[in-house]
Protein backbone atom coordinates (compact mmCIF):
# COMPACT_ATOMS: atom_id res chain seq x y z
CA UNK A 1 0.00 0.00 0.00
CA UNK A 2 1.39 3.41 -0.99
CA UNK A 3 1.13 5.91 1.87
CA UNK A 4 1.14 9.68 1.76
CA UNK A 5 0.67 12.23 4.51
CA UNK A 6 -2.97 12.84 5.33
CA UNK A 7 -4.98 9.74 4.33
CA UNK A 8 -7.37 8.34 6.93
CA UNK A 9 -6.48 4.89 8.20
CA UNK A 10 -7.28 2.27 10.77
CA UNK A 11 -5.50 -0.65 12.40
CA UNK A 12 -5.22 -3.75 10.19
CA UNK A 13 -6.14 -7.22 11.40
CA UNK A 14 -2.46 -7.92 12.05
CA UNK A 15 -2.08 -4.62 13.91
CA UNK A 16 -5.16 -5.37 16.04
CA UNK A 17 -3.37 -8.39 17.48
CA UNK A 18 -0.36 -6.27 18.46
CA UNK A 19 -2.21 -3.03 19.40
CA UNK A 20 -5.72 -3.97 20.58
CA UNK A 21 -6.25 -0.54 22.19
CA UNK A 22 -6.16 1.10 18.73
CA UNK A 23 -8.74 -1.14 17.02
CA UNK A 24 -11.66 1.30 17.11
CA UNK A 25 -9.66 4.42 16.27
CA UNK A 26 -9.27 6.22 12.95
CA UNK A 27 -6.12 8.24 12.35
CA UNK A 28 -4.21 10.25 9.79
CA UNK A 29 -0.60 9.91 8.70
CA UNK A 30 1.46 12.82 9.99
CA UNK A 31 4.91 11.48 9.14
CA UNK A 32 6.70 8.85 7.07
CA UNK A 33 10.12 7.38 7.75
CA UNK A 34 12.46 7.32 4.79
CA UNK A 35 14.85 4.86 6.40
CA UNK A 36 12.58 2.12 7.75
CA UNK A 37 9.00 0.84 7.69
CA UNK A 38 7.67 3.19 10.37
CA UNK A 39 4.89 5.72 9.99
CA UNK A 40 3.62 8.27 12.47
CA UNK A 41 -0.16 8.37 12.93
CA UNK A 42 -2.31 10.78 14.92
CA UNK A 43 -5.41 8.90 16.05
CA UNK A 44 -8.72 10.61 16.82
CA UNK A 45 -8.85 11.72 20.43
CA UNK A 46 -5.09 11.38 21.00
CA UNK A 47 -2.90 14.36 21.83
CA UNK A 48 0.30 12.80 20.54
CA UNK A 49 1.04 10.76 17.43
CA UNK A 50 1.91 7.06 17.53
CA UNK A 51 4.73 5.48 15.52
CA UNK A 52 3.71 2.16 13.95
CA UNK A 53 5.00 -0.39 11.47
CA UNK A 54 3.33 0.02 8.05
CA UNK A 55 2.00 -3.54 8.29
CA UNK A 56 -0.14 -2.53 11.29
CA UNK A 57 -2.38 -0.13 9.38
CA UNK A 58 -4.82 -0.19 6.48
CA UNK A 59 -6.74 2.44 4.58
CA UNK A 60 -10.28 3.16 5.73
CA UNK A 61 -11.40 2.74 2.11
CA UNK A 62 -10.04 -0.84 1.79
CA UNK A 63 -12.60 -3.61 2.10
CA UNK A 64 -11.74 -6.91 3.81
Amino acid sequence: MELQSGPALKISQFGAVRCPNLVDKIGIVVGLSRHNTGITVLFDGDRRPTCLHRGYISSTSEQH
